[in-house]
C-alpha cells in the first residue's frame, strides 16, 4: 500500500514537473526564451517613440550580438501589423538567413510608416526569429515599439540626411515644418543632441490656421570621418505632445578612399601579394590617376604593380618581402593622386614569424 502511495505522489511530481518545464519563461510572450531575447540589445526591447510627424522618416536600429559559442542565424522577421516594417525583410521573407557568428553582431532596421498610419500606436510588436545551427533550436526575440503619430505636423522631407559629405566641410539640409489647426502655435526652438550639428528656425507663413516653419540645419566641419547619426529635437507650444524628434543622418567621406593592407601573418623571407582598393567614393564617379606610391622606409621590401590610366576605381598589388625582423609590422603608405596637392594615406599591419630551419641544416 505504501509503495503505491510513493508510485502515485513521485508520477504526479513528475507530471507536474513538466508542466512547469512547458510553460514560456515568466513574463515573456509564448515562443520567446531569455537566451534569444538576451542577444537583442535591452534598450530596445521597449521603444517609445513619444510623437513624430506625418511623413517623417522614423527608424530604429536594433544590435543583435550572438553571446553563445555556436554560430546562430536570424530565419525570419515579421511584425504585428503594418505599421512597422523590416528594412531586411519584405513581408516576414528573408532573402536568406542572416548569419551571425559567435561574438560577432548585426544591425537590422525597424521602420515605422508615417504616411499610411496614424494616431496612438501601442503594443506593435516586432518579431526576431533566431535558431542555433548547432542543436537546431528555434526562439523568438519580440521588440515593442509605441508612440503617437500626428496629422497636424508634416515634415517635408521626413528626415535630415546629408549624404556622402567631405571631411571639415560645412554643409546644409533645410526641411519644411507645416501645422494645421491653430493660428497661434509656436516651434520654440531645435535642439541638437550632438556637437556637430546646429538647426535653425525661420517662420515661413501663418494664417487660416496654417503655419509653416523652414527648418535649416548645418552640419559643421568639425565632424569625424565616419556615420553620424544624430537627432534634432523640434520643441513646440503644445502642452500634450511638446517634442518632435527628426533623425540627422551623414556621411562623412574624403572623395577618395583607400582600404588598409592587412597582410596578416608573414614569413621572414617569403614574398606574399595583395590588394588593395583606392576608389573615388562620391556621385557621379570621377576617374583619377595614380601618380606615385611612397612609404616611410627606404628598403625595397615592397613592390607596387598600379595602372597608369585614369579611372574612378583602382587595384594596387601589394608584394611583401618581410625582412628579418619578427614581431608585429605596420607602417604608413603614401599615394599621389591626380587632382589632390596633400597625399592620401593608408597603412599597412601584418606579423612576422621567424623563417622555419631547413630540413638537414647544421644546429
Amino acid at each position: 500500500m505504501l509503495n503505491a502511495l510513493v508510485v502515485r505522489c513521485l508520477t504526479s511530481i513528475g507530471m507536474l514537473l513538466i508542466a512547469v518545464s512547458a510553460l514560456p519563461a515568466q513574463g515573456l510572450p509564448a515562443g520567446e526564451e531569455d537566451w534569444a531575447r538576451a542577444m537583442v540589445d535591452k534598450e530596445m526591447w521597449n521603444i517609445n517613440y513619444k510623437s513624430v510627424a506625418r511623413g517623417q522618416d522614423v527608424s530604429f536600429r536594433i544590435r543583435v550580438t550572438n553571446l553563445y559559442k555556436e554560430e546562430m542565424q536570424i530565419t525570419s522577421l515579421t511584425t504585428s501589423c503594418g505599421c512597422i516594417s523590416w528594412d531586411e525583410s519584405r513581408g516576414g521573407v528573408l532573402a536568406g538567413p542572416i548569419v551571425i557568428p559567435s561574438g560577432q553582431e548585426k544591425i537590422l532596421t525597424l521602420r515605422l510608416d508615417t504616411i499610411r498610419h496614424h494616431g496612438e500606436q501601442r503594443n506593435k510588436r516586432g518579431i526576431i526569429t533566431l535558431l542555433n545551427t548547432v542543436n537546431g533550436h528555434a526562439a523568438t526575440a519580440t521588440v515593442v515599439a509605441e508612440g503617437y503619430i500626428r496629422t497636424d505636423v508634416v515634415l517635408q522631407p521626413g528626415s535630415v540626411n546629408f549624404g556622402s559629405v567631405d571631411p571639415q566641410k560645412e554643409t546644409e539640409q533645410r526641411i519644411l515644418v507645416n501645422y494645421a489647426g491653430r493660428n497661434d502655435w509656436r516651434l520654440l526652438s531645435a535642439k541638437c543632441s550632438g556637437p556637430h550639428v546646429t538647426a535653425e528656425i525661420v517662420e515661413r507663413g501663418r494664417g487660416g490656421g496654417a503655419v509653416s516653419y523652414e527648418l535649416i540645419v548645418k552640419l559643421l566641419p568639425t565632424a569625424p570621418i565616419g556615420t553620424l547619426r544624430d537627432q534634432l529635437i523640434l520643441v513646440t507650444d503644445d502642452a500634450n505632445n511638446p517634442q518632435i524628434p527628426v533623425q540627422v543622418d551623414a556621411r562623412i567621406e574624403p572623395d577618395i578612399v583607400v582600404t588598409n593592407a592587412d597582410f596578416g601573418k608573414l614569413i621572414v623571407g617569403k614574398p606574399k601579394k595583395i590588394s588593395v582598393v583606392v576608389r573615388y567614393t562620391k556621385q557621379p564617379p570621377k576617374p583619377f590617376k595614380i601618380e606615385k606610391f611612397e612609404r616611410t622606409r627606404s628598403e625595397e621590401s615592397i613592390k607596387v604593380e598600379k595602372s597608369p590610366d585614369s579611372k574612378p576605381f583602382h587595384q594596387l598589388l601589394l608584394t611583401f618581402t618581410p625582412p628579418d625582423e619578427p614581431g608585429p609590422f605596420e607602417e604608413e603608405f603614401f599615394l599621389t593622386v591626380s587632382g589632390h596637392e596633400e597625399p592620401i594615406t593608408f597603412k599597412a599591419r601584418g606579423r612576422i614569424e621567424p623563417a622555419s630551419p631547413q630540413s638537414g641544416s647544421a644546429p
